[in-house]
């Protein structure tokens, strides 16, 4: 599923594919991420944080999780840092869908949504 990358190795966030595992093969069977085939340096930090978000515009709710990983000895990440307050580690967005709670592909706009919820 398209997802947003914001990785230490880069000066832009990326939308990439990130793999996920499936409980069916309907289509209304859900998907769960697997974030470990994109964020780097397993062996500094092998478990990963996540945490989920909701976007209120107007009448219209969207829904995100984030997966990152945050420690010391990992690489500064210069997309998410902000003058002193150094983050240290990678972050992926992922848009979760509104009638099934699963993880699903994000569409055109919810790039620049997921570039409002990081800084914040």
């Amino acid at each position: 599923l398209r997802c947003r990358l914001y990785s230490t190795s880069w000066t832009r966030p990326r939308q990439v594919t990130m793999l996920t595992r499936c409980s069916g093969h309907s289509r209304t069977a859900q998907r769960f991420p697997v974030p470990e085939s994109l964020l780097e340096e397993a062996t500094v930090q092998p478990y990963v944080h996540n945490c989920f978000v909701n976007v209120r515009e107007g009448r219209h709710v969207y829904r995100f999780c984030i997966f990152f990983k945050r420690h010391l000895h990992l690489r500064a990440n210069m997309l998410l840092s902000r003058g002193n307050n150094k983050f240290r580690g990678d972050a992926v967005v992922m848009r979760i869908g509104v009638n099934n709670p699963s993880v699903v592909n994000m569409r055109g706009r919810d790039n620049a949504l997921a570039d409002f919820i990081i800084h914040q």
